[in-house]
């Protein structure tokens, strides 16, 4: 084997044995009340606790990956493709819908957005990734303005960021309720919200 496939190899282990750590610091976080130590998390994915801490520095720094994961998964969704020959309330529409889905079955949604959003631990990375989220309803925002299909009248920094919350806080709220609202039900409701906001069409 030569020094560079050792080193690939090596890498791939690195890769994988951090995968499975974080696997087993969500798995704890979705088990109990969005808290850990690394002593547990350790004991669970089967490593050492020096092999943890190796990887993530400490538990802030493991916290921190495991938020970054997420909302890395979460802007895929809110970052996909639509076509954007359609109609700009047609294609953010599909947009919400796929991120209402998103957060409803995402397992570390509630954990994230609820009980780890009250942590000091994890409030900058949160409001961080949160800020990025408004930026992108910003700029979003402002293409529809000007495409023509939202009036000049609207401000989308103040728009960007008042949708970014409720959007965000009726989710949640709906994730909270037992049962939970249908998810096309709730992109209805939520996207009339916006529609008024952004004075649309419903």
């Amino acid at each position: 084997m030569t020094g560079q496939s050792k080193t690939a190899d090596s890498s791939d282990r690195k890769i994988v044995r951090a995968a499975k750590i974080l696997a087993a610091a969500e798995m704890i976080l979705r088990e109990g009340d969005g808290e850990l130590e690394r002593g547990q998390v350790a004991e669970r994915a089967g490593v050492s606790v020096g092999l943890a801490y190796h990887y993530f520095g400490s538990k802030s720094g493991m916290l921190s990956a495991i938020i970054h994961a997420f909302y890395d998964r979460y802007n895929q969704v809110a970052n996909q493709y639509i076509d954007p020959d359609i109609l700009w309330g047609v294609r953010e529409k599909r947009r919400l819908m796929a991120v209402v889905e998103f957060l409803y079955n995402d397992p570390m949604a509630p954990v994230i957005l609820g009980k780890m959003a009250r942590t000091n631990q994890v409030a900058a990375v949160e409001s961080a990734r949160h800020e990025e989220m408004i930026e992108m309803a910003i700029r979003n925002i402002g293409s529809g303005i000007k495409r023509g299909d939202i009036g000049p009248h609207i401000d989308p920094t103040i728009a960007g960021a008042a949708i970014t919350g409720a959007i965000r806080s009726g989710i949640m709220h709906a994730m909270g309720m037992r049962p939970r609202p249908d998810p096309a039900k709730l992109t209805h409701q939520i996207w009339g919200m916006i529609a008024g906001a952004l004075d649309i069409e419903r």
